[in-house]
C-alpha cells in the first residue's frame, strides 16, 4: 500500500497540465490588462480629437467668429456627446497679460487685445476589467481634451 502511494506520488505524468492551470489566469489578466490599457489610450485620444474637431470648425469659420454655443453644438453634432460635457470659452489678454476680472475689452484703449477660445471635451471611461474583488484598481476615469487657439 505504502509502495503505490510513493509511485503515485512520485509520478511525473500530467505536470505540464497543472502548470498550464495555475500560470493560465495570469497571463490572460495581463493580456487583458494590455488590451484594457490600449483601449483607455485610444478613448483619450479620440476625446482629444473631438475638441480638435471644434478648433478646426472655429478656424473654418473665421470671417466671423462663431459663438460658443455654435462651438458646442458643432462638436456635439460630430462627436455625439451631450453639451454638458463640453465647454467654450472665450478669453482675451491685454499686452500679454491675462485681466484679473474676465472683461470683453482691455482697461487700458493702447493695449494689444489678444482673444483666444479654449475648448475643453471630458468623457467617462470604465474598463472591463473593472471587477470587483479581482481588479479593484480599474475604475472609471474622466478623460479630458483641450485645445486653446488664438482667434484675434
Amino acid at each position: 500500500m505504502i509502495q503505490k502511494f510513493a509511485t503515485i506520488l512520485w509520478d511525473k505524468r500530467g505536470n505540464a497540465a497543472v502548470e498550464v492551470a495555475m500560470v493560465m489566469p495570469l497571463v490572460l489578466m495581463m493580456a487583458l490588462g494590455g488590451i484594457d490599457f490600449g483601449m483607455g489610450f485610444r478613448h483619450k485620444i479620440e476625446v482629444q480629437q473631438h475638441a480638435q474637431t471644434g478648433a478646426e470648425y472655429v478656424m473654418g469659420t473665421l470671417e466671423t467668429l462663431p459663438a460658443a454655443v455654435d462651438v458646442r453644438q458643432a462638436i456635439s453634432d460630430s462627436s455625439g456627446y451631450p453639451m454638458g460635457q463640453i465647454t467654450a470659452t472665450y478669453w482675451i489678454e491685454c499686452d500679454g497679460v491675462k485681466p484679473t476680472v474676465p472683461a470683453p475689452v482691455c482697461v487700458n484703449p493702447t493695449a494689444v487685445k489678444t482673444q483666444y477660445l479654449t475648448i475643453t471635451v471630458s468623457d467617462q471611461w470604465t474598463p472591463m476589467l473593472n471587477i470587483d474583488g479581482i481588479a479593484d484598481f480599474a475604475t472609471t476615469q474622466t478623460h479630458v481634451g483641450s485645445v486653446t487657439l488664438r482667434t484675434e
